[in-house]
């Protein structure tokens, strides 16, 4: 064999050595860009979901402070109410006791409270109008008590359909279903 072709031969394995050490290296470079091409989108669309989550997030507390807000106020005002309407039934349940005012109620007839002080029962006013009684201030007390009673009840039921109202409008609390 001629030196030459040893040589040529020789320089042919190389070139092809390097030729292909090249391309490895290139396809190297090409698969580590495209890798770092797709980390940087995965690390995009993490960040995406990140950013809808802690929206999410700050729009749900938002509400909640909102709804607590709300709630807050529904309580003052149910408190307030309570206490002018506790204030207001104990002024004139004292009144009442003690004379200063009088609980007056229309009836149809009238009996005397004591066999002598009149013989017959009225039947109303002389020109058809209504007859009225006064009540005793104890039962005049017990009847204005019980009102108040009522009326508590009543401020507790609108308190609490404030409550749900202003829960179901931040979304907490689904409406009731037309029928």
């Amino acid at each position: 064999m001629s030196p030459y072709l040893i040589t040529g031969l020789a320089a042919a394995l190389l070139g092809i050595a390097i030729g292909a050490g090249g391309t490895h290296a290139l396809d190297s470079n090409h698969y580590g860009a495209q890798l770092a091409t797709e980390r940087a989108a995965h690390a995009a669309d993490i960040a995406k979901v990140n950013a809808e989550a802690a929206q999410q997030l700050a729009d749900a507390l938002s509400k909640q402070q909102a709804a607590e807000g709300r709630v807050a106020t529904i309580e003052q005002q149910f408190n307030t109410e309570v206490a002018n309407h506790a204030k207001d039934n104990l002024a004139y349940q004292s009144q009442l006791a003690s004379g200063a005012e009088r609980l007056r109620v229309r009836v149809t007839s009238c009996v005397p409270s004591t066999a002598g002080s009149q013989g017959t029962a009225a039947a109303g006013s002389a020109d058809g109008g209504a007859t009225y009684a006064d009540l005793d201030p104890t039962v005049a007390t017990g009847v204005v008590q019980v009102a108040a009673d009522d009326q508590r009840e009543i401020d507790k039921l609108k308190a609490l359909q404030a409550y749900v109202a202003a829960l179901q409008q931040q979304g907490f609390i689904a409406a009731p279903a037309a029928q």
